[in-house]
């Protein structure tokens, strides 16, 4: 048997507890599989959780189309600029996470690509997830417009 259960996003801690408490009595054979899609209202949240540099960031895949070019981003913005806004990003998701804004299981929305030909140990850029960029490019516009 499958049951869908459908809580507010985000889930209010008292059912996940509440749920949690009821899988770990109906033992192995139950599981939970919970939303992970990237939603504007979890892309706010996720820019909010974060700094500055990552909004810049965030910005120049935005402005990029989903790509964020390792060389000219470095070039603009300085020769350690993509070193944090990844990191920044996982942490904020983990923290995300942790208050239920979302599930643990929820893909980064960013994917780095092969080292850069130029620099060893640099990336050559960042691709927005497919999809993504109409979601992260409203979060950024609902973010700037509210003075975040």
């Amino acid at each position: 048997m499958e049951i869908t259960i459908k809580v507010p996003d985000p889930a209010p801690p008292e059912i996940i507890t509440a749920l949690a408490d009821l899988m770990a009595r109906i033992g192995g054979d139950a599981a939970v599989i919970t939303d992970t899609e990237w939603t504007v209202d979890r892309a706010v949240k996720l820019l909010r959780d974060t700094n500055a540099r990552t909004v810049v960031f965030v910005e120049a895949a935005v402005e990029g189309e989903g790509w964020v070019d390792g060389p000219a981003f470095r070039a603009k913005w300085g020769e350690t600029a993509l070193r944090g806004p990844s990191q920044t990003i996982t942490k904020a998701i983990r923290r995300g996470a942790e208050r239920g804004d979302w599930s643990p299981e929820i893909t980064p929305p960013f994917k780095p690509t092969t080292p850069d030909k130029q620099g060893w140990s640099k990336t050559g850029g960042y691709y927005l997830a497919d999809g993504l960029l109409p979601i992260f490019t409203e979060a950024l516009r609902i973010v700037k417009d509210k003075g975040d």
